[in-house]
């Protein structure tokens, strides 16, 4: 039976059965030295005649050593207006690269916060559309997207929004099962992700949509 023995109490514990006595474990988030984890937040709105393949949020990695690990993207999108006619579209996250330059027209840049104080400023660049909203969503960064997402938020937009019954709304995360082998997004240089608008929406519509993004930057993954 092969044994575990702790470097500083040389208290041994059994690998296997041990008559069924489970191994305590202590789970942390990962090493991050002298640089960090960090989340953020975005909040804006999808408008009248939103186009196909319209940027709502980015987030890249500009650094030449760090790797960006995206431990998590929530994304909650409710309708708050009529649209011309029921549709269905969906917020979906691509994975991006060739990934230069972030978006200049129609952007705001979102707050990031360290989860602790003693952290490396945040390395990474993040861009969320105006909190106005903007039909041809962000614009003017220089990215390629992958052919598919890594995930898709669908929603069916209705032509009233109902005053008897609950409004068309979702809650959606990507969160990658790293316990049960699941590998996160890891970003190099010149890569990131964004999130996007399906479809081309009618002459009326209106939608609110709030993103919540968690991740760490490490030298290594």
């Amino acid at each position: 039976m092969a044994v575990l023995e702790g470097g500083v109490s040389a208290a041994l514990a059994g690998i296997g059965a041990e008559s069924g006595s489970p191994l305590h474990v202590v789970t942390k988030p990962d090493p991050a030295g002298a640089l960090g984890h960090y989340k953020t937040s975005h909040r804006c709105v999808m408008v009248s005649t939103q186009g196909a393949s319209s940027r709502f949020f980015e987030l890249r990695n500009g650094s030449t050593t760090n790797v960006v690990v995206i431990h998590k993207v929530r994304v909650e999108w409710t309708q708050t207006a009529a649209h011309t006619v029921a549709i269905l579209s969906s917020l979906d996250i691509y994975k991006c690269t060739a990934f230069s330059v972030v978006d200049t027209t129609n952007t705001v840049t979102p707050v990031i916060s360290k989860l602790r104080t003693s952290f490396a400023t945040a390395g990474v660049e993040v861009r969320g559309l105006t909190v106005a909203g903007v039909a041809a969503g962000m614009t003017g960064g220089t990215l390629v997207k992958d052919t598919a997402p890594l995930r898709q938020f669908g929603l069916w937009l209705l032509a009233a929004v109902p005053t008897a019954g609950p409004t068309p709304r979702i809650t959606g995360e990507y969160w990658p099962d790293v316990g049960r082998g699941e590998s996160p997004l890891i970003l190099v240089q010149n890569e990131g992700f964004s999130i996007e608008n399906r479809v081309l929406l009618g002459a009326a519509a209106g939608s609110a949509v709030s993103i919540d993004v968690a991740w760490s930057e490490l030298t290594a993954y």
